[in-house]
């Protein structure tokens, strides 16, 4: 299955936060509602889910999952037993072509 890169989701996320708030504290107008429709849309969409709660879930565990790896990715040391070895030579197979 193919997933939205953890930027995009963690974008959308913010667009629908900040939209959403919009939405509590102004009088809600078309183009307003037309925006928050379309973000939640696309967040459904984009997770492969059917509601706004379970996209948001999935945006974010997603989005986190991502950090996680790479926090510990940056804090891993390599040991010296997956340094690779140079003793591999690359050969390229032959074919005789028959004419």
């Amino acid at each position: 299955m193919l997933q939205a890169h953890p930027s995009v989701l963690a974008d959308l996320v913010e667009r629908y936060e900040s939209l959403h708030a919009k939405t509590d504290s102004a009088a809600v107008g078309p183009a307003l509602r037309r925006q928050l429709d379309d973000v939640t849309y696309t967040l459904c969409v984009i997770t492969g889910t059917r509601s706004l709660e379970q996209a948001l879930a999935a945006a974010r565990r997603r989005a986190r999952k991502v950090r996680d790896v790479r926090a510990q990715a940056s804090t891993a040391v390599p040991s010296s037993s997956t340094k690779a070895s140079s003793s591999h030579s690359l050969t390229t197979p032959t074919t005789a072509i028959a004419g």
